[in-house]
């Protein structure tokens, strides 16, 4: 119930963001939408990097996904950040450098990782950001329904909506890891 009436609060917002945009722009860079994927992508950074460090089991999977979500979160930015790909990259490396460090213990934290149901939900999110709404924000796919001059509002519509969706299906996917953590603790 709370899941839906938290995907019901995020339709809202992207219809509010179409009724009332900011800076007179139809779902730009500046819009409650973006806003609220980049709060969501920062809890979540925040959340897997806690994760490892409550649930040291998962620890090395969890501090990959972390900086996957800090590099996500610095994308993000790019209006703001123009020169987001030199701090993306560093991250990439710093991943490597775990890879490298925490690789023999990488196996058993995978499958202690994805063994637990709320992994299904941020694997979900993945698939809905950073696969589906690429493919539903393809221009040539909007035009076979708009002519060039209205097909770009409904396309960044349905491609923010569907990224919104997508982190907050991974923000699900915390809510389950903190209250399986908080069970494990709690039996302890």
């Amino acid at each position: 119930m709370v899941y839906s009436l938290l995907a019901y609060g995020a339709a809202e917002l992207i219809r509010f963001d179409a009724l009332y945009p900011l800076n007179n722009e139809y779902f730009s860079e500046i819009s409650r939408t973006e806003f609220t994927q980049s709060a969501i992508l920062l809890v979540l950074f925040v959340f897997y990097l806690f994760l490892g460090k409550r649930y040291r089991a998962v620890q090395p999977v969890s501090n990959f996904v972390s900086l996957f979500v800090l590099m996500s979160l610095i994308r993000e930015q790019n209006n703001f950040i123009h020169w987001w790909f030199w701090p993306v990259l560093l991250l990439f490396f710093v991943a490597a450098r775990l890879v490298w460090r925490d690789f023999g213990k990488i196996k058993k934290a995978t499958i202690e990782f994805f063994s637990q149901p709320a992994s299904v939900w941020l694997f979900a999110g993945i698939l809905v950001t950073y696969v589906f709404s690429r493919l539903m924000g393809r221009s040539k796919f909007w035009l076979l329904y708009y002519d060039e001059s209205t097909y770009r509002f409904a396309k960044a519509a349905v491609e923010e909506g569907l990224e919104l969706m997508g982190y907050l299906l991974m923000f699900f996917s915390a809510i389950e890891f903190s209250i399986l953590v908080f069970c494990k603790n709690k039996e302890s």
